[in-house]
């Protein structure tokens, strides 16, 4: 029985084979002649355009040759419009270099506002440092401006060098003075285009000055570190506060009394005396000739 089971499968598979043959067959045939029609269809079209085109190429050919005046009226406004498109063109492609170049000038003006402000911030620094110096009006004692190129640590202890020397008519033994005129030393050694200052808180320095409002007569003597010391007796009148002078042009205060030693057992009190100037801190000096003072 399984035999003839199959036998009859074998059977209707025989008959259905030739009848999907000729479906298949049919499907590709109807297939091939629409790409054939379509393929035409294109085909002709194509040819409807190149054709147009010859045909109205050579209109404008004859219509050249035969009326100029008519070819003329008719190419004008196509040639202006082409000329305003190009126009068009070449302005908006100008106005984009345009913009590209005044960002560039923008950003070279911000650089160089910058610069003249950093310049500007450093100038009114130094007039003001000036102005400290050598006050706002004329000098009476003509003297070298100098900058200082070296203080404690980087110079030794009490001393100082300034970018001023023998090339600016300074010499040893010129006073110098710091913002308000205030003396903090004596050039010790010049060279060409430098010059070395002793300040009078120098140790073994020895610098005559007078105290308080009686000018009473001391002699300062370096302590270090821009301070002094002076001895007076002990029934003198001084007090924490007392200013201290030094001879020179006009009255020039080289430091104020901060501490009295009153010993009991001595006949005298000794002042310990802090500067008017730190001279460590200082970055410009005025030196002033020697012969003046």
């Amino acid at each position: 029985m399984l035999h003839q089971t199959r036998s009859r499968r074998s059977c209707v598979g025989q008959e259905l084979l030739p009848r999907t043959r000729v479906r298949l067959q049919t499907y590709f045939f109807m297939k091939k002649q629409s790409y054939r029609r379509r393929s035409l269809f294109v085909d002709m079209r194509l040819m409807s355009f190149g054709v147009a085109t010859i045909a109205v190429g050579v209109f404008m050919v004859l219509l050249r040759v035969v009326m100029p005046g008519v070819f003329i009226a008719v190419i004008s406004p196509m040639l202006r419009t082409g000329t305003a498109l190009s126009a068009s063109v070449d302005t908006l492609t100008g106005s984009f270099a345009n913009i590209n170049d005044v960002v560039r000038e923008r950003d070279a003006l911000i650089s160089k506002n910058n610069k003249l402000l950093i310049r500007n911030r450093a100038l009114f620094a130094r007039v003001q440092d000036l102005t400290k110096l050598v006050g706002i009006s004329s000098l009476k004692v003509p003297g070298v401006v100098a900058n200082v190129l070296a203080r404690p640590p980087e110079s030794p202890y009490d001393t100082l060098v300034t970018d001023a020397g023998s090339a600016d008519f300074v010499s040893v033994g010129d006073r110098v003075l710091a913002d308000g005129g205030v003396p903090i030393g004596t050039v010790s050694s010049v060279s060409k285009h430098s010059s070395r200052v002793i300040l009078f808180s120098s140790p073994e320095a020895t610098t005559t000055a007078w105290i308080g409002s009686e000018r009473t007569p001391i002699v300062l003597e370096g302590a270090g570190a821009g301070a002094f010391t002076a001895e007076l007796p002990r029934q003198a009148s001084t007090t924490i506060g007392d200013t201290v002078f030094v001879p020179g042009y006009g009255i020039q205060p080289i430091g104020t009394v901060g501490y009295i030693d009153k010993d009991k057992t001595a006949v005298v009190i000794t002042l310990l005396i802090r500067p008017s100037v730190n001279p460590f801190t200082v970055t410009m000096v005025e030196i002033v000739p020697k012969k003046s003072i």
